[in-house]
């Protein structure tokens, strides 16, 4: 039970350190813009801090909210189901030797079967070629091409 509450309390604390980082990144827009001049507001100063104060406490609390649902939700997957292995073991299965081996084996196997097929098939190309050139019906004469001599010039005779 410790082991759910503490995963509870880091997703909380996860879910709104995230959302507090979305609305100050909203609100370091708004000022930016308001300071360019593209937007125009007639608030005070105190008037857009009591928005402010009030927009964070409610995004503070959906961010609780959302942390508390998101550590739920993957603790039941991870420890209760046992359907999800969690990053480490995601880490370990797809990025270190010991879960490549795995991978690799299989990929072998397949490459074997793959190059078994195809050196059959390959065999067979060369058996009907054989065939082919074997029943060709007429043999080819070659044509003897000899060269003109010359004749000796008169002068020389």
């Amino acid at each position: 039970m410790a082991k759910k509450s503490f995963y509870v309390f880091l997703t909380a604390l996860l879910g709104v350190l995230l959302f507090l980082i979305i609305d100050r990144i909203v609100v370091f827009f708004y000022l930016f813009l308001l300071e360019q001049g593209i937007i125009g507001t007639s608030l005070t100063y105190v008037q857009f801090a009591a928005l402010d104060y009030s927009v964070l406490t409610i995004v503070l609390m959906f961010g609780c909210w959302y942390g508390i649902w998101l550590g739920l939700y993957w603790f039941r997957a991870v420890y209760e189901e046992g359907s999800h292995g969690g990053f480490i073991d995601h880490m370990a299965r797809n990025y270190f030797p010991s879960g490549k081996n795995k991978n690799l084996g299989s990929r072998m196997v397949a490459v074997k079967q793959r190059l078994e097929s195809d050196l059959w098939q390959l065999e067979d190309l060369a058996d009907s070629s054989l065939i082919a050139a074997k029943s060709s019906p007429v043999p080819v004469k070659r044509k003897v091409v000899r060269r003109a001599v010359l004749k000796k010039p008169k002068i020389l005779k």
